[in-house]
């Protein structure tokens, strides 16, 4: 029998600001934890954690993460965190992206989907900086959640998928890592980001259909879990708040997903987008739970895994974009609040967000800090002396 005190395991964010500390990297670690990064997309609503991302990567903490599994948006965001430019990468939804020739709502009247992922992905993003083989051969895995196309149908005998579909049934995502070559690359980033109709007809990736990861796993912790996290840190789009309704469909999505998504994605897909609301809401509540000590991942089909979950919480009177958003200063705005969350939930007090992050300390001799220079601040504010 056991005897002696039971030894609970750090917190993600106690574990993060030691390997901040130590300039801990990902090739070169000792203290046996695996930490995920997961990011939430969500179209334009991805400039939110686009913003976390941009702070967590001026606070110098990129290296504290073991690898990042991105939904959609997310894991186009992810991508440029891996590679060093999550900075660049937040600034392109209020610059090329909130404007044709990437979305253009009045092409949807003409059948055409209203944004233009190959001109996002094959243009504006590596105008931006992004590398693709910079990605492929990161120290810090990237990988994207997607969705199936054609699966076998999500209603099972006596389950009835309109009310309450058992758990163990739901879709699962399918994981797939940003390597290889430029354009299987380029391929992943587009299909992860396929919103049904918005984005176009579905992605084929050797030889299989593929939309939207949204579709099975908005906040992808769960994917996490299977990766072998021992920590993860949640970077949503927005508030996660347990017991909270999250519609998965907007008003053109709710009026069109009887005839247009069938025809053009089929009828599984048609199903998948109209039950995402009911299974999106359960996800939700069970990673509030288990971010707040009130659940485990044994309540909710995880058994065996026991991990640390910590959520980067927006504020409930956060202004959320919605994901066709065009408007430049609503985009800054919640670019912004991601930022100034991720420096909540560290409690660092003593620095502040516009686009780059400012420092109101007696080391910063000015105001601006290119990121390669907060990390030593940062670790001092996070590990004060026993003096202060």
């Amino acid at each position: 029998m056991r005897t002696g005190p039971i030894e609970l395991a750090p917190t993600t964010t106690a574990v993060i600001l030691e390997r901040l500390k130590t300039s801990s990297t990902p090739t070169s670690r000792s203290d046996g934890y695996r930490v995920a990064l997961v990011v939430e997309g969500g179209g334009m609503r991805g400039v939110i954690s686009g913003g976390m991302l941009l702070a967590l990567e001026q606070l110098g903490m990129r290296d504290c993460f073991d690898f990042i599994v991105g939904t959609s948006a997310g894991a186009i965001c992810a991508a440029f965190f891996t590679t060093g430019r999550a900075t660049e990468g937040s600034v392109v939804y209020y610059t090329e992206l909130n404007d044709a020739p990437f979305l253009n709502r009045r092409r949807m009247f003409k059948l055409q989907p209203a944004m233009d992922l190959d001109y996002l992905i094959d243009e504006a993003c590596t105008e931006r900086g992004l590398s693709f083989s910079e990605v492929a051969a990161s120290d810090l895995p990237v990988y994207a959640t997607l969705s199936a196309a054609t699966a076998a149908e999500l209603s099972e005998p006596g389950t009835d998928a309109d009310s309450n579909i058992e758990r163990s049934e739901w879709p699962r995502s399918t994981l797939m890592q940003l390597v290889g070559d430029d354009d299987h690359i380029a391929s992943v980033l587009k299909a992860t980001a396929t919103l049904p109709v918005l984005g176009g007809p579905s992605r084929s990736i050797d030889d299989v259909l593929y939309v939207d990861g949204g579709l099975t796993e908005q906040l992808p912790w769960r994917s996490a879990a299977t990766l072998g996290a021992t920590h993860v840190l949640a970077a949503p789009s927005r508030p996660v708040v347990g017991g909270d309704e999250r519609s998965a469909m907007n008003l053109v999505e709710r009026l069109t997903v009887g005839n247009v998504v069938k025809a053009l994605h089929g009828d599984y897909v048609a199903e998948l987008l109209q039950t995402m609301p009911q299974r999106a809401n359960a996800e939700i509540a069970a990673l509030r739970s288990i971010a707040n000590g009130t659940g485990t991942a044994l309540t909710w089909d995880y058994a065996g895994w026991h991990g640390e979950v910590e959520v980067i919480d927006l504020p409930i009177d956060t202004p959320i974009p919605d994901r066709m958003e065009t408007a430049r200063p609503m985009l800054v705005d919640a670019m912004s609040a991601g930022a100034g969350a991720v420096l909540a939930h560290f409690g660092f007090d003593e620095i502040s967000v516009e686009h780059r992050i400012t420092l109101n300390h007696p080391r910063a001799k000015v105001a601006r800090f290119p990121s390669e220079a907060l990390s030593d601040i940062v670790s001092e504010i996070a590990t004060p002396s026993p003096a202060a």
